[in-house]
């Protein structure tokens, strides 16, 4: 393994793999601290480190050098003239010395191996000089509402906006947003069958919108009007403001604090990102870094892989146990639950909405209803612009309630109603013990972000 030297960092040109004189003084313009060497630790990372000029030569030897526990990614900066170059190195290592780089220095992109397993990432942008009055916020919350409804029938994977990081580079001349979908342990096999999954969603919203007659068992559920605003004019015509351009072989993208060559427009967490973070690092921004990127997964074996090819969806099924049960536990969500007059009551209440996801939790002897295309919220008396509402079903007290997913309404609890005697009846509730949604709510699974904890889970 060579040895490291953080001096060598966007300099000068160097051999691959070449040992570094770490009592070398560092060029005055890369105002790096020579001297604030990252601290080597037992447990730590790898402190490997090997730069190239060459893409495929990057690529090797970092697929070489990694294992079933520790994984090295390539990542390609930016030199002074505009020349990238490629270094391979841990994470955290990269990270210890990107994050002290000027802001002006930091054109630093991941590099997306191909057939490498990945998130789900989206890019999304539009010109303001022709688009004045496209709120890019709110399109931003429809598309991710839009795309967890389709994961949601393709894959019967549950995901919000708390599993997705939102990261802004919006200037004054231009929108721009990255979306990384990072579910936990769940990637897709590559990015080809993440772009045939983007291409084929932006089909199915394209043809929705062109053809007034036509019924969407998803897309009907959304305002049409909050999708229409996703169409943006070019200088060449209109299209969706998503790039599918974005996957390609070996794929360059930019990482988090990142910006372009000879711009200022930085990738920084957006004001309406709502991502959980794991808390597995002391650091919060070296957690969003690090759980930003699309193609680190340290424990390729134990993740669940999805993959989608001619307009089918399928799961890898993996031969570890603990995998196999967790995928089992994620396609248990289903759309109705085992108490069809308590699904039919809910879907007469929502109307013209419908259940986008149903779970029963055994214990509290409850069921959440997630709701699409019926945002009405007693808290404000009217409906949310954009945030989905969920309604709350306790068998044992035979009552219902209604929480929701905005910000501003995360502590309200609708007051209980009653379900209908003809509902009541016809519930089994003899001999048994339960436990009181009232009592235990607030403590266990039905706040916005313990219910999050359920979906990763």
């Amino acid at each position: 393994m060579n040895e490291f030297s953080p001096e060598k960092f966007y300099g000068k040109n160097m051999g691959a793999l070449k040992p570094i004189d770490r009592n070398k003084k560092c060029k005055k313009e890369l105002n790096i601290n020579c001297l604030r060497k990252m601290p080597d630790h037992i447990l730590g990372p790898s402190q490997f480190w090997a730069e190239f000029y060459k893409q495929a030569e990057a690529l090797a030897v970092a697929n070489k050098h990694s294992n079933d526990n520790e994984m090295l990614c390539t990542f390609v900066y930016q030199q002074n003239d505009g020349i990238r170059k490629f270094v391979v190195a841990h994470p955290e290592v990269y990270w210890w010395y990107y994050k002290d780089r000027p802001p002006e220095s930091r054109c630093s992109y991941e590099v997306i191996p191909e057939g490498a397993p990945c998130w789900l990432y989206v890019d999304l942008e539009f010109l303001y000089e022709l688009n004045p009055n496209s709120n890019g916020s709110r399109m931003t919350n429809t598309l991710i509402d839009i795309l967890c409804a389709f994961m949601l029938k393709e894959w019967h994977l549950p995901c919000n906006k708390f599993n997705i990081i939102n990261l802004d580079s919006t200037n004054n001349e231009k929108f721009s947003r990255h979306l990384i979908f990072a579910i936990k342990d769940v990637a897709f096999k590559d990015n080809f069958h993440v772009g045939k999954f983007m291409k084929y969603v932006c089909m199915e919203i394209t043809n929705y919108l062109n053809n007034t007659e036509t019924h969407h068992d998803i897309l009907s559920t959304f305002s049409k009007i909050d999708i229409e605003e996703l169409i943006i004019n070019m200088k060449n015509g209109r299209k969706l403001f998503i790039d599918v351009g974005v996957y390609t072989k070996n794929r360059h993208f930019r990482i988090y604090k990142s910006t372009k060559w000879g711009k200022q427009s930085h990738l920084e967490i957006s004001s309406d990102c709502k991502f959980i973070l794991p808390k597995m690092y002391k650091e919060p921004e070296l957690e969003y870094f690090i759980n930003s990127l699309i193609a680190y997964f340290p424990r390729k074996k134990d993740i669940i892989l999805l993959e989608f090819s001619n307009g089918e969806a399928q799961v890898i099924t993996h031969s570890n146990k603990e995998q196999r049960q967790r995928i089992n536990n994620i396609t248990s969500y289903n759309t109705s639950s085992q108490y069809p007059e308590i699904d039919k009551y809910i879907l007469d209440i929502i109307k013209p909405g419908k259940i986008r996801l149903c779970k029963y939790n055994e214990q509290l002897k409850t069921l959440i209803y997630e709701i699409i295309g019926y945002r009405y919220c007693e808290n404000i008396g009217r409906w949310h612009k954009s945030n989905n509402i969920y309604l709350i079903v306790d068998i044992t007290k035979q009552v219902i309630y209604q929480k929701c997913h905005d910000e501003e309404c995360s502590d309200f609890l609708s007051s209980p109603k009653k379900l209908p005697e003809e509902i009541n009846f016809q519930l089994d509730l003899d001999d048994e013990v339960f436990i009181s949604y009232a009592m235990l709510a607030e403590e266990a699974c039905f706040n916005d972000d313990s219910f999050t904890e359920i979906i990763n889970t």
